[in-house]
């Protein structure tokens, strides 16, 4: 959350002043569902949680990836070395081949680095022929200077550019063991290969076009130079081969203990102030969910009663349109964590920012289905405070699209229980400024349903246009915005918003709470009323998606 996090808010005016991690790239496919490839997780299409063979297509892209920059850095140097020398001009040979090199290290690195969605199978493709390339261009190299070296009968010159051949490679194996993850067999024979393609090149292209030579060239070698070529070549070998089967091992054993309970941990995929979340898998069931727990050794006692208040909380809601718990625990060094259901989709500040302003129709979609689940929580006395686009997620569930899901209940307010403690410092105001209340604001008035509301209204407004409803340099600003200033209608930003809609969002937004819609069934009563509700259907949502790029791969197991 692929990165590997795109924090949702990280804006200056809209940052959390208390930042609670949200599950907004909890983006995994469930079995057989119709869903699709999103720029904001490219890199994890396939990948289960907790699956060795998902963590190591991942590590495998990343690894690749730092081969490729040192490769082409590594070629870099040693073209400016060549021309500082002179040996560019003296040797056209050593500028194309260096040049090419580092055109084909830059162009896999790039790929790589880029968010453009990569299959195993091209992963493999990229990682062939960048080591394949570049021994090659070893054997190429050798041949070139090799037949000049013997039309010159320099024998000393061309035992050590053998040797230095011998070295590219030795150095070239070395990188694939230490960086590409593989096991001891696959490792080998990637391994080995390298290690005779420069002697297979050089000695059929010798073989091609310069067979008259092949006879000087034996009386040149010494066994001695040729026998310590081979050794210190079958040497870096087996000392690769080596590295990848510890390497490998390591990375096994390191999945093996990333365990809490019945839970296999797989990559992290969002992170804050109060803890982080992970990908996970269920030993048993091998169903794949998210798994949250608190950084560090959980020594503060605000941030554990705040998790705890956040699990809890969220396990009394039972709403289709609130994000699901699985479960709850603590490991045996005292780690809370807690384990949800794990959604394919995406944020709706992703979907505003990766396509642009939602559809009036589309919105009120999926404001409703908030606003059932935002009913439930409010009869059980449970006001979020935190409602903002990211934590607002579209998915897809059960086969059925764009379904609204509730996210992050860390900074709930429990007003059915007056015993409650405030889990928030002195003097400290909680929730996120571009979509907090005036009230909260201030804190100069309790919170209460009315307060969830307008954060509908700030989320709807963006939805629409693009921006919340006040912006400013600093959240301070943005604060004092919310409380003192009026709202730009949205119909002035976007000349398509209508009016109906428009009325609703405003009464949301109305900085007395008494002037805003009691509860969210009577805002939900009238956004069902607007003319546009009827445009939008399961159906136009199936189609938004499977539009997209391509269906999303089924979680593979473990």
């Amino acid at each position: 959350m692929s990165t590997d996090q795109k924090n949702a808010g990280a804006d200056a005016p809209d940052a959390d002043l208390e930042f609670i991690p949200t599950e907004t790239n909890l983006t995994v496919a469930d079995d057989g569902l119709p869903t699709a490839r999103m720029n904001s997780w490219a890199g994890v299409i396939g990948d289960t949680a907790g699956s060795l063979v998902a963590e190591t297509q991942d590590l495998r892209r990343r690894r690749l990836a730092a081969a490729a920059l040192f490769l082409a850095c590594l070629s870099a140097g040693l073209l400016a070395w060549a021309l500082v020398t002179g040996k560019l001009w003296e040797h056209w040979g050593t500028g194309v081949i260096r040049g090419a090199q580092l055109l084909v290290a830059a162009a896999a690195a790039a790929v790589l680095l880029s968010q453009i969605p990569l299959s195993r199978r091209a992963v493999r493709g990229i990682e062939f022929a960048l080591f394949g390339a570049f021994a090659i261009s070893i054997g190429i190299s050798q041949y070139l200077f090799g037949v000049e070296y013997l039309r010159q009968g320099d024998a000393v010159a061309m035992a050590n550019y053998l040797k230095n051949g011998v070295i590219g490679t030795i150095i070239l194996v070395l990188l694939y063991g230490a960086l590409i993850p593989n096991d001891a067999v696959t490792a080998a024979k990637a391994i080995l290969s390298m290690a005779l393609v420069p002697v297979l090149a050089f000695t059929l292209l010798m073989e091609l076009e310069h067979p008259d030579l092949i006879a000087e060239l034996e009386s040149m070698r010494s066994s001695e130079h040729a026998g310590s070529n081979v050794v210190a070549l079958m040497a870096g070998a087996s000392l690769a081969i080596y590295c990848a089967h510890i390497l490998n091992g390591l990375r096994k054993d390191l999945h093996d203990a990333r365990k809490f309970g019945q839970y296999h941990l797989g990559r992290r995929i969002g992170a804050g102030g109060m803890g982080e979340v992970f990908l996970a898998e269920h030993q048993l069931l091998k169903r794949p969910c998210a798994l949250k727990l608190i950084k560090g050794d959980g020594g503060d006692p605000l941030a554990l009663a705040r998790f705890e208040r956040e699990v809890k909380s969220a396990a009394r809601l039972s709403h289709p349109n609130t994000i699901a718990i699985y479960d709850y625990g603590q490991t045996e060094d005292g780690t809370f964590y807690y384990v949800m259901e794990y959604l394919p989709g995406m944020s709706l500040q992703e979907l505003v920012s990766q396509y642009g302003p939602v559809p009036a129709a589309r919105l009120l979609y999926l404001m409703r289905q908030v606003c059932g689940g935002l009913a439930e929580a409010h009869a059980l006395g449970i006001i979020h405070r935190d409602l903002k686009p990211a934590n607002i997620f579209v998915a897809i569930r059960g086969g059925e699209a764009d379904v609204a899901k509730i996210l992050d209940f860390g900074l709930v307010k429990l007003t059915a229980d007056p015993e409650a403690p405030e889990l928030t410092t002195d003097r400290s105001v909680s929730g996120t400024p571009a979509f907090m209340s005036p009230e909260q604001a201030t804190g100069d008035r309790p919170v209460d349903p009315r307060t969830d509301v307008y954060a509908l209204g700030a989320i709807a407004y963006y939805a629409l246009t693009g921006r919340p409803p006040f912006d400013g340099a600093t959240a301070m600003a943005v604060m004092i915005a919310q409380v003192r200033d009026p709202v730009v209608p949205p119909s002035q930003i976007r000349d398509d918003v209508p009016e109906d809609l428009e009325r609703v969002i405003l009464r949301c937004l109305a900085k007395d709470p008494d002037d805003r819609y009691p509860n969210v069934k009577a805002l939900a009563r009238d956004l069902a009323a607007c003319a546009a509700a009827r445009e939008w259907d399961e159906e136009k949502a199936d189609a938004w998606w499977n539009d997209l790029v391509e269906p999303v791969a089924a979680p593979a197991p473990v």
